[in-house]
């Protein structure tokens, strides 16, 4: 009881809809269901667990994840930290139960229940860890770090990762703000927009590591088309080296973090070099594939000062320019600094997508093939 009220009428105070006796497997509850889901709860003394599901709900999952932490609900002081316990239901994609402790169930907050309420959520291995504190479980599961719901019991896993800077740069990606040059704890994200999207585009100089669940540790920085680094297996003292594809990382690693064993086997995969180069735009430079590149130069707009810079492999840079009122026409050049001059010409769409492949294809600056070029001479003090 709560101030002489019984647990089994406080819970139904302000809720949707009763909550009535059951029984789910060999526990008894009070099972409510209304516009907003199911909730079972089920009453262990002076505490109360709850269980919800607004999509998918089935008394077979519930049985399995009342069992998985039946030894631990009773447990005088479960602090803190959560508590993952392995399920295995047929058809579910879901196979560990996270208990939550009173005082850090989402369910309970700002309720008579908040010091006494407990919470039992189904996830998949690759989404949580065994012992963590619940401030570093909750942006995953229950906020929107992992772009999940966890009461949608239909939904397919989302492997983490927690990615740290191993540089000092100052500012950019995983940084607090633009000034730091560390970052107090990792960043809790989805493995696969750090593996697919952040590690293939990774500006000169990061370095990041990236964790997944079980402490698989991936060590990488971006060498033009190519990821370096090593990849530590928990329990190993060995380290493994990885010399990927940049855009590979996912197609190789996502297995992985998704909770499988690693596969030496994926690191063999042989690809061609990547045709690519640097685009430099207002905030630095940035790896883009000749596509990319051409899409770039499709979409700049003809207006005066619209412009484009590319860098290549061996750091010869082609850079084009809208110029001029009216109807602008677009100046390509390529800087000579130790000259301090620029030669080139205006040029259609076409040819200036001519240069850019190949600077991309053949590393080569190849202005001197469009003929009747012009030596613009630097003032002092440019360039």
């Amino acid at each position: 009881m709560v101030d002489g009220v019984p647990l089994a009428e406080l819970i139904q105070e302000g809720r949707p809809g009763p909550a009535v006796p059951a029984r789910v497997g060999h526990h008894d509850v009070l099972v409510e269901s209304s516009w907003v889901g199911v909730f079972v709860y089920q009453i262990r003394g002076d505490r109360v667990l709850v269980i919800h599901a607004n999509k998918g709900y089935r008394d077979d999952v519930v049985g399995a994840l009342l069992d998985a932490v039946d030894d631990l609900a009773d447990a005088d002081d479960l602090g803190s930290i959560v508590r993952l316990r392995p399920i295995e239901v047929s058809g579910f994609a879901l196979d560990r139960a996270v208990l939550l402790g009173p005082g850090h169930s989402p369910f309970f907050k700002n309720t008579p229940f908040a010091d006494r309420g407990m919470q039992v959520i189904p996830v998949h291995r690759s989404e949580a860890v065994d012992g963590e504190e619940y401030e570093a479980f909750w942006p995953g599961v229950i906020g929107k770090n992992l772009a999940v719901r966890h009461h949608d019991w239909t939904r397919e896993p989302s492997s983490r990762a927690d990615v740290r800077r191993l540089d000092d740069g100052k500012g950019g990606v995983y940084r607090h703000n633009r000034h730091s040059r560390s970052s107090s704890k990792p960043a809790l994200v989805k493995a696969r927009m750090v593996l697919e999207q952040d590690l293939p585009v990774l500006p000169d100089d990061v370095r990041l590591s990236v964790m997944d669940t079980r402490g698989h540790d991936l060590r990488l920085r971006r060498e033009w088309d190519r990821l370096r680094g090593t990849l530590q297996i928990p329990g190993k003292a060995q380290v493994i080296d990885v010399d990927i594809p940049r855009r590979s990382a996912w197609a190789v690693f996502g297995p992985l973090f998704g909770g499988a064993d690693f596969d030496p086997a994926a690191l063999e995969v042989q690809r061609p070099p990547e045709h690519m180069l640097m685009m430099h735009r207002h905030h630095g430079h940035h790896p883009v594939s000749l596509e990319e590149c051409l899409e770039w130069l499709d979409a700049l707009a003809p207006i005066d000062g619209n412009d484009l810079v590319f860098v290549g492999r061996s750091e010869g840079v082609v850079q084009m320019r809208w110029q001029g009122p009216g109807e602008p026409r677009l100046w390509l050049e390529t800087p000579e600094p130790a000259h301090h001059r620029s030669r080139g010409r205006y040029v259609t769409r076409d040819e200036a997508a001519t240069m850019i492949q190949a600077l991309a294809r053949e590393d080569r600056v190849a202005v001197d093939d469009l003929g009747d070029l012009e030596t613009v001479t630097w003032n002092p003090g440019t360039g």
